[in-house]
């Protein structure tokens, strides 16, 4: 694999000079905010550019991005929203792929998938009246959906920092940050984490007790806020310029490695590799929705995207120790 590497201050010169400070929100109208990736209509296959050359098409057809994790070693589960605005599922097992599975729900956004312990997945989805629903597999059976409240403006992020720990990141109208989470017997309140998002952020752990997320901010860069186990820490600006949102995943301890779709459409990876923050790296393609990534096993991070096609695509990497 090539990477062309463009520095972080080719991409910045591109963004507007204001930045993750929050907005006068008194004329905005709380409902209905608008939808961030909207559905269109199909496209033939020769309108994906060069990722479908190199990365693999997992077909599907998605109104608005796709979600992934991995419930254990060299295992892959992928969901993204059909045109009928239910979850699809697709999952890996290490040496196929099966086909995509409907499991309902109607969405007004992509999902977010985490897993927080062996042969358990939990996702996330933001319903028709902007509320996040929940349904999670137990190792034999999907459960119903659960709906957890709150209000997102687009969509939900979700991170598990140790067995039986769930925590979830949403925009609220007034674009700050709020946060829930599952201590193992009951849901938190809505927490507000503050900062001025306009995307769905992102969210992984790489330790015990330790939670990192990232938003795009009004001038489109990243934006980074962490748990630290005691304190939340940031927002620290990490640049880059983004048409959609984040994804971000860890395959080592105090690993991180960030993805975005730049002006251009395609991939651009920014990395902290235990010292510093690395990057920006564009690695291709083009996409029309955020990314998603996961680490499905160590040093290695898989990502999906969606082509113009509306088809999800896969490619994965391997990242340093």
């Amino acid at each position: 694999m090539t990477m062309s590497q463009t520095t972080t201050e080719e991409i910045s010169n591109e963004m507007p000079p204001i930045a993750m400070e929050p907005q006068d929100a008194s004329g905005r109208i709380p409902y209905p905010p608008p939808t961030p990736y909207p559905m269109m209509g199909p496209a033939s296959l020769d309108d994906m550019p060069s990722f479908a050359m190199d990365g693999e098409n997992l077909r599907g057809y998605s109104q608005y991005g796709v979600a992934a994790t991995s419930g254990a070693e060299n295992r892959l589960d992928v969901f993204t929203i059909g045109k009928d605005s239910a979850v699809y599922h697709k999952k890996w097992n290490g040496s196929t792929w099966s086909d995509w599975e409907r499991l309902g729900g109607y969405c007004l956004s992509a999902p977010a998938a985490v897993s927080r312990g062996g042969n358990r997945i939990d996702i996330f989805v933001i319903g028709g009246d902007r509320s996040v629903y929940h349904k999670n597999w137990d190792g034999s059976t999907w459960s119903d959906w659960l709906n957890l409240g709150g209000y997102s403006q687009f969509g939900v992020a979700a991170a598990s920092w140790g067995e039986n720990r769930l925590d979830l990141f949403i925009v609220n109208w007034d674009g700050a940050m709020y946060h829930k989470y599952w201590d193992g017997s009951i849901w938190s309140d809505w927490e507000k984490l503050g900062g001025y998002c306009i995307s769905t952020p992102a969210a992984v752990s790489w330790g015990l007790n330790r939670i990192d997320t990232f938003a795009l901010g009004s001038d489109r860069a990243v934006y980074h806020k962490c748990w630290d186990g005691s304190n939340w820490v940031g927002w620290e600006k990490l640049g880059g310029y983004s048409q959609y949102g984040v994804a971000a995943a860890s395959g080592a301890e105090n690993r991180l490695d960030i993805y975005i779709i730049s002006r251009n459409g395609a991939v651009y990876h920014k990395c902290w590799d235990g010292s510093n923050w690395v990057g920006w790296d564009n690695l291709g393609g083009y996409s029309i929705a955020a990314p998603a990534a996961v680490s499905s096993t160590a040093n290695r991070v898989d990502t999906f995207v969606l082509g113009s096609d509306r088809a999800v695509y896969h490619k994965w990497y391997s990242v340093a120790d």
